[in-house]
């Protein structure tokens, strides 16, 4: 059951013997020189629908196209809400839905940077006698199949966009990732922030363009994606997302906590 293509009667009716909402989380920001900004929250939109096809009785609310990306902000095209407003959309959002009845809340979240923003509102839902869970879309499928893991618009996340719309993959600009050592020569680049140092691995505070000239970063070169795998890899999520939300659903509720 699709929120935005009920009417507000048929949501009343739903919440008249059910408490779950399953909601999708994303961002719009750089994933390399051939991904579309707005990846992060294709997949978890697609998730939703195929969820909805599996498990119509349950209440999807639309996706969050905007999220917190402060360290993309450079790549032209990114736009991003930060931690604490993003918390307090979420917040507000989350309100609502908790004033018609919802207490089990599901969040299919597509970006990492929002993790912060969503856990202080699972707090707080928490401590109102909910119960919150977040599905990190892109880590649970590695844990499915080990050769679907990926990391920042790699092979993982092209075969994704490659299944839901193939046309917007520019497989023309795919290339290399050319991290740079920012730090200096004794210094080198690894990852989101972190670096080598004598086999140690600090991190460096800094914009991510700064150090991702192309502006994918991981293992999974985008240049071994499919559309096979995003679809495999999607539907097979889909399939044990809602047989977490039938054993979700059924979870005890915790009392509520003053602060």
């Amino acid at each position: 059951m699709l929120l935005e293509k009920s009417t507000w009667p048929a949501v009343e009716m739903y919440f008249a013997s059910n408490d779950l909402v399953v909601l999708g989380f994303g961002s719009t920001e750089n994933h390399g020189r051939h991904n579309p900004l707005g990846t992060d929250w294709m997949a978890p939109q697609r998730i939703l629908d195929l969820m909805d096809e599996r498990r119509p009785k349950f209440l999807y609310g639309p996706t969050l196209r905007l999220g917190s990306a402060d360290h993309f902000i450079d790549y032209p095209g990114t736009l991003s809400l930060g931690d604490d407003l993003l918390h307090q959309v979420t917040a507000r959002i989350c309100g609502q839905l908790y004033h018609y009845g919802a207490r089990h809340f599901c969040f299919v979240n597509g970006h990492g940077g929002n993790t912060r923003a969503l856990t202080m509102t699972g707090y707080d839902l928490n401590d109102r006698g909910c119960q919150v869970a977040l599905l990190n879309w892109w880590k649970l499928a590695g844990e499915l199949n080990p050769s679907w893991g990926g990391g920042h618009g790699g092979a993982q996340e092209t075969s994704a966009n490659l299944w839901i719309d193939p046309s917007s993959v520019d497989t023309s600009a795919l290339g290399p990732m050319d991290l740079v050592d920012d730090g200096g020569s004794d210094i080198k680049t690894k990852g989101f922030d972190v670096v080598e140092f004598e086999g140690v691995h600090p991190s460096l505070i800094r914009r991510a363009r700064r150090y991702a000239s192309n502006g994918w970063i991981g293992k999974d070169d985008p240049k071994q994606a499919s559309a096979e795998w995003g679809e495999q890899m999607l539907t097979s999520f889909a399939d044990w997302a809602v047989k977490f939300l039938d054993a979700f659903a059924q979870s005890p509720l915790p009392g509520q906590i003053e602060r």
